[in-house]
């Protein structure tokens, strides 16, 4: 299987560029590429409440620290060479296995990766001084040049008695379709700190993660791709802050989406 590039990922979190047909059928059965974009989603969520804050990367200590932790042994560069020519002087002896470096190589770039999302998205905070970020509106404000295409009211479901909220799908001028999701602050209760927003097929056997709320409303682009009729029903779920980008199966609220209402 070849997963999508990291550069793009944070690019989808971002908000640049929607994902392509290919992308977004790639991100509904992948669940490491959907995990990487919910980790870049959450660093964007993050960084749009950051103003003022300058973000660096980690040093080398910090890299160190962490090898030692996962238990990687990192040789010096003066060993390592030796080490090499006795390899090919003697065969069959045992080369060193460069395995842990490599991933301490891809953790230190998926890193930066997302410590450059969220210094991007910061800067577009700062610049624009709107508090637009990764979908380019303020949550609370709608687009003026938008019209709904459908809505629903987003009704409780087990062990959530009280909590309610609606949802309404717009199409802009540009064509780009944005889900606008309202919930009652009795959403927000509960153990589980995060509300994720995702679009499910009408049997739900199919589901796409648009995002995080942050606070009791919520504006997100639909993804290009995703079509709203094949996924109609918008549900909002409780998320346990432990990386795993899979639906928790504790939803909230829940609704479909239907023209004219």
């Amino acid at each position: 299987m070849t997963h999508i590039d990291e550069e793009t990922l944070a690019l989808l979190a971002i908000g640049d560029v929607g994902p392509s047909g290919a992308e977004a059928e790639h991100l509904s059965g992948c669940a490491e590429c959907r995990g990487e974009l919910t980790d870049l989603r959450r660093v964007v969520t993050l960084a749009k409440s950051s103003h003022g804050v300058d973000l660096e990367p980690p040093s080398p200590r910090v890299w160190d620290r962490i090898a030692t932790e996962l238990g990687f042994e990192e040789q010096p560069a003066a060993a390592a060479a030796p080490a090499a020519a006795a390899a090919h002087a003697a065969p069959g002896a045992a080369v060193p296995d460069v395995a842990p470096r490599r991933r301490v190589a891809r953790l230190r770039r998926r890193t930066v990766l997302l410590v450059t999302a969220a210094t991007g998205v910061v800067g577009l905070v700062l610049g624009l001084g709107i508090g637009a970020f990764a979908f380019g509106s303020r949550p609370d404000q709608p687009t003026t040049d938008a019209a709904v295409v459908s809505r629903t009211a987003l009704a409780p479901l087990p062990g959530w008695t009280g909590a309610k909220g609606s949802a309404a799908l717009e199409r802009g001028s540009d064509g780009r379709l944005t889900l606008v999701i309202d919930v009652d602050p009795r959403a927000a209760e509960g153990d589980a700190p995060l509300r994720e927003v995702w679009m499910m097929r009408g049997d739900l056997s199919g589901l796409v993660s648009v995002g995080f709320l942050d606070g009791d409303r919520g504006r997100f682009t639909v993804p290009t791709g995703v079509d709203p009729s094949r996924y109609p029903v918008v549900d909002v779920s409780a998320e346990p802050d432990d990386g795993d980008p899979a639906h928790s199966g504790d939803s909230v609220v829940r609704g479909t989406l239907r023209a004219g209402r």
